[in-house]
């Protein structure tokens, strides 16, 4: 389990939530041997990135699938400069899917692919993206909304009035996914903007769970609703997967509990321009780097690698007298 520091809060300054920490879990289940989710989280030059990835594929297939996604996504978000926070987790997530698309070339990961679902910060910006049947919810007080489209055969049913929203779990083509990374060379991302917004007094703020299906095809809204409400999100991450796997956990289940330390709402607050947002970004940064470079930091990185250099040749010392004396 990951409980991240909870840099949302501390770049927004908002509301009393901002103590809660982060946190993340990934569960193989109860009768999958691979776990083939992923999450992670990622600092970057254009924010703060949360990752959950359900792969596909077979034996092996879907694990690969799956750390291939983030690990591409990592190295596009942390290596290019600053990008407004869409336009780099679109840039990251085509990115992934390129690199996967040519992975399938070989026939042994022909069934390659993943589900994504990602969100980016850069306070009071917040960016919700997806591709397949993961999913993003958004929990205000005792309510909870789902803020994703399953990409899936069944929710194409769903949307032309075939079958019953309730129906669509217990299908049985509800896994045939519409869309994924890897799936076409070309990908289509569905992105959200929202912006966190003060609490007023007396209000709590809001919370983003991004999970696999692994979790909501087993533990309903009702429920969610109710643990990640009355628990902290560390707490709420392992009762939540704890009973998944009490209904049978058929999955692999992996989730994340963000609380935002605010009200997210459609609209920007009064004088929002994303302009200034990029600017302020990289102001962080150039102060970040600024401090990094200052002389203390950098006389204390040379007294640690001296330090380990001693140690080595102290080891190395040590290990030839011991050869020595045992001829």
């Amino acid at each position: 389990m990951l409980r991240a520091k909870n840099k949302i809060g501390e770049e927004s300054s908002l509301g009393s939530d901002t103590a809660l920490v982060p946190a993340a879990i990934s569960d193989a289940g109860c009768e999958r041997e691979l776990n083939e989710d992923r999450y992670a989280v990622i600092e970057s030059p254009s924010g703060l990135a949360w990752l959950v990835c359900d792969g596909m594929g077979g034996v092996s297939g879907g694990e690969l699938a799956a750390q291939l996604a983030i690990d591409s996504i990592r190295r596009d978000l942390e290596n290019l400069a600053v990008r407004s926070p869409a336009d780099a987790i679109r840039s990251a997530i085509s990115e992934a899917n390129r690199i996967i698309v040519l992975r399938r070339q070989n026939p042994a990961f022909a069934q390659m692919g993943t589900t994504i679902v990602a969100t980016i910060f850069v306070a009071p910006q917040v960016i919700l993206a997806s591709a397949g049947d993961s999913r993003i919810y958004l929990i205000s007080e005792n309510s909870i909304k789902q803020m994703t489209v399953d990409h899936t055969y069944v929710q194409e049913l769903v949307d032309r009035g075939q079958i019953k929203q309730e129906e669509a779990l217990s299908h049985p083509d509800a896994h045939v996914l519409t869309r994924c990374i890897g799936a076409e060379p070309r990908l289509n991302i569905d992105l959200k903007t929202l912006w966190i917004w003060p609490c007023q007094e007396g209000e709590k703020g809001d919370t983003l769970l991004l999970c696999t299906d692994g979790l909501y095809s087993q533990v309903n809204e009702a429920e969610m609703v109710q643990i990640i409400s009355q628990q902290e999100p560390q707490q709420a991450c392992a009762s939540l997967v704890e009973k998944a796997k009490q209904r049978g956990g058929f999955d692999n289940i992996t989730l994340a509990i963000i609380p935002m330390g605010g009200m997210l709402k459609d609209q920007p607050p009064p004088g929002f321009k994303e302009s200034h947002l990029m600017r302020r970004r990289q102001e962080q940064l150039d102060k970040k780097n600024a401090e990094a470079e200052k002389p203390g930091n950098v006389l204390k990185d040379l007294v640690i690698l001296i330090t380990l250099g001693v140690l080595a040749v102290i080891v190395a010392g040590l290990i030839f007298f011991l050869m020595l004396g045992s001829k």
